[in-house]
């Protein structure tokens, strides 16, 4: 790719996510996006966006390199444990959140009308829960998942909890930090999801 179209894809990203933050995906075309980038129309096509969702799914992958997310990742990928790795993908999930709210508030505002955004939406949530899947798989495998949960039941749960919705209304509108919200859903599947360790809970039963 040329410079001057990796310029234009730049000036395009930017443009568009200030609009569509501000106004939202129906309350934006393609060529307001292309004014405030200070292109023409034609100069869109040419960046290979046929339309304003296929500009705002780009924009999605952009936000993931521009945002350095997968720096975010690598703590849940190191993490050994099954606890350490559930700690970190909600973490990891929080974090990534923080850093691309806005445009996941388009991207799932937009997916109720737009299939391309709808299927891109249900991508994202995937991976979300495949990795909250794998953190718990790893946790019933060190016999530390409680018996009375079935595992999609808490995938389900945490993802929820970790939704943008949830995001949304507890960070920015109740005021909660990101940290706040970490630790809460923490406790939450500490006190909920997982049991002591069988060893710790025979000594413990011991001491009883």
């Amino acid at each position: 790719m040329s410079t001057q179209k990796e310029e234009t894809r730049a000036r395009l990203f930017n443009a568009a996510r200030k609009l569509l933050v501000k106004r939202g995906f129906h309350g934006v075309s393609l060529e307001d996006i292309a004014e405030a980038a200070g292109v023409s129309r034609q100069a869109v096509y040419k960046s290979h966006f046929a339309s304003k969702a296929e500009l705002l799914l780009e924009l999605v992958r952009h936000l993931h390199v521009a945002e350095k997310l997968d720096e975010l990742v690598q703590p849940y990928l190191a993490a050994q444990t099954g606890l350490d790795k559930l700690h970190e993908a909600i973490r990891t999930i929080v974090l990534i959140e923080g850093r691309i709210h806005d445009i996941a508030l388009v991207l799932t505002a937009a997916a109720l009308t737009d299939p391309g955004a709808a299927a891109a939406l249900h991508d994202r949530l995937e991976v979300k829960r495949g990795a909250i899947r794998v953190a718990l798989e790893l946790v019933r495998a060190g016999g530390c998942f409680s018996s009375t949960w079935q595992l999609e039941e808490a995938v389900e749960v945490l993802a929820a909890l970790l939704s943008v919705d949830a995001y949304e209304r507890l960070v920015n509108e109740r005021g909660w930090s990101p940290e706040q919200l970490i630790s809460r859903i923490v406790e939450i599947s500490a006190t909920f999801l997982v049991t002591p360790p069988p060893a710790k809970a025979a000594r413990k039963k011991a001491v009883q």
